[in-house]
């Protein structure tokens, strides 16, 4: 057999260069080695360029010419570096991005640190395989207009909407538009991570008028809140995925009267309960509240944002209705 020892030679010195460049050298010397990486990047081999870009990944500083070639390169060489690189702002991530190839931009869909504004550009330049590898990210919390986006353009893919509607952290909104767009069996799965079905969620949309609920509820006082939360209530309008979307607008009133009553407990000692200072009477809480498994985590998770650090200021307990 053949062995074409160039071309391991150049191997070997890729892989010289990505690991010095990694390390921290004076600016001179890297200088001169990252003109000899601008070469190899460039090299007619795509072994050869395959073995730089992976060394290259680990990177915190690299010049922005030779990030952008390896960036550009097929997917075999640039795979591993997009995966993992760090050397790119958002800004030169949102002018990167619309000249990646889909294979790279599938992998780029994969990682766990993206901003809002990067999920919106992979959301509108990315085709199926890209926004599905994005929708189905769940290291990834999934920006509300990255959603919209995904929405707007693929309304009609019921295959798109079912992987959307298979996150268990979509926005109120979000799962009022896909409702109606997605397969019986996700519909059910829609059920049992937001508690509502798509007669609930319509009467959400038609009954509660949820902007126009916030617009009230913003600037109400505890009792006013809890007097809305009441009617509601006395209406079979009150669901949870509507108390999680009230309360993460900041109005954590109403996520306390909304407890109070589905639990039957005083305002107060869901307040009590609340700052998870018991872990214990937070769980009795979900129970006694009937609030479902794949809901707990998100009143947790608004527990501890509210609670947690007992910045959250006590206000008048409202009267019992």
């Amino acid at each position: 057999m053949l062995i074409d020892t160039v071309k391991l030679e150049k191997m070997a010195l890729a892989k010289r260069v990505g690991q010095f460049l990694v390390a921290e050298q004076v600016k001179e010397e890297r200088v001169t080695v990252e003109n000899v990486a601008r070469v190899l990047a460039q090299d007619v081999s795509a072994q050869v360029r395959e073995v730089l870009a992976y060394e290259l990944r680990k990177c915190t500083v690299l010049a922005p010419d030779l990030a952008e070639k390896i960036a550009r390169d097929v997917e075999t060489v640039s795979g591993a570096f997009l995966s993992e690189t760090h050397v790119f702002s958002e800004k030169e991530w949102l002018r990167l991005i619309p000249g990646l190839k889909e294979p790279s931009l599938v992998t780029l869909a994969r990682r766990t640190d993206l901003s809002d504004a990067i999920q919106v550009q992979l959301a509108t330049v990315g085709q199926e395989p890209t926004v599905t590898s994005l929708v189905r990210n769940d290291s990834l919390e999934l920006a509300e207009k990255a959603c919209d986006k995904i929405v707007d353009r693929f309304s009609d893919n019921r295959r798109m909407m079912d992987h959307l509607g298979g996150r268990a952290d979509l926005p109120l909104r979000v799962v009022e538009r896909i409702i109606s767009s997605v397969s019986d069996h996700c519909r059910e799965m829609l059920v049992e991570h937001y508690a509502v079905d798509s007669g609930v969620a319509s009467k959400v949309t038609e009954d509660s008028k949820i902007e126009v609920l916030w617009a009230q509820i913003k600037t109400a006082g505890p009792s006013q809140i809890h007097a809305f939360a009441t009617d509601l209530r006395n209406d079979r309008r009150l669901n949870y995925l509507l108390v999680i979307e009230i309360a993460g607008r900041g109005c954590y009133q109403f996520m306390e009267s909304a407890l109070a009553l589905e639990a039957g407990l005083p305002v107060g000692r869901i307040r009590e309960i609340l700052t998870l200072d018991d872990p214990a009477a937070f769980v009795r809480l979900m129970q006694m509240a009937n609030v479902s498994k794949t809901m707990a985590p998100r009143f947790l998770q608004l527990a501890k944002r509210y609670y947690g650090n007992k910045s959250v200021p006590l206000t008048p307990e409202p009267a019992v209705a």
